[in-house]
């Protein structure tokens, strides 16, 4: 979790298991704006009720229409693992953020979760900002056509498949109405990444140390944070 205190980043880290502490850290963090959470492929039933429970005015759904950013990596958008079976599905990533046409898969319909992972290449702002990014196969990429007519809109793509489905991956969606951001950074099983230098905690650590920061919050990036983010990663 990222906050900016005194134009100082702040980063608070959760155990796995701490579901109850995650989703008290949201539910405290909602009002205002300004604060981010990485989502590292698995959404506590805590924010987000296991089945879509709460299809609408979850606390996830709370923060983000608060102007508040999510990152998630790994698995799908707002995937669960809680229970005996893999829940949300397909349904979850509409309900959470009022797109009712948003596809989580890589391909569109019923089963496309199990079709071939798509194949992405870097766009110069991918290049320019993360030295890391290589053409990789992502999973669970956006499907940008689904966001016309809605308030969201591409802030900016890192890498792209531009066929007759334009889909991105790592990306991210502004919300012009309410100010939240939803950035996915390698949604991918593990089997379908190629390139063994592919790696979600590299990407999203240059992009936010690079972009996020200076761009989006205006907190100059310091040697201690990149240190910091280098530390919370190695240890996921």
């Amino acid at each position: 979790m990222i906050k900016i205190i005194d134009n100082k980043v702040n980063l608070t880290a959760f155990d796995p298991k701490d579901i109850n502490g995650l989703g008290e850290w949201v539910k405290a963090h909602t009002e205002g704006g300004g604060n981010t959470l990485i989502l590292t492929g698995i959404t506590p039933s805590t924010i987000y009720p296991i089945n879509n429970g709460k299809p609408d005015g979850s606390p996830l759904e709370e923060f983000l229409d608060a102007g508040n950013t999510i990152f998630n990596t790994g698995e799908y958008t707002f995937y669960t693992s809680e229970g005996p079976d893999e829940t949300n599905g397909q349904a979850a990533l509409p309900n959470i953020i009022d797109v009712p046409k948003a596809f989580v898969w890589m391909n569109r319909g019923p089963d496309a979760w199990a079709a071939n992972p798509v194949e992405m290449t870097p766009t110069q702002e991918g290049k320019d900002l993360i030295p890391s990014l290589k053409k990789y196969n992502t999973s669970y990429p956006f499907h940008l056509d689904d966001y016309d007519r809605s308030p969201w809109e591409l802030e900016i793509a890192l890498a792209e498949n531009d066929d007759a489905d334009p889909r991105v991956d790592p990306a991210v969606l502004y919300n012009k109405d309410t100010g939240g951001r939803l950035g996915i950074f390698v949604q991918t099983y593990v089997g379908d990444v190629p390139h063994p230098g592919v790696s979600w905690g590299n990407i999203m650590g240059e992009f936010i140390v690079n972009y996020y920061l200076p761009e989006v919050l205006s907190v100059e990036p310091t040697g201690k944070l990149t240190t910091t983010w280098g530390d919370l990663k190695s240890s996921k």
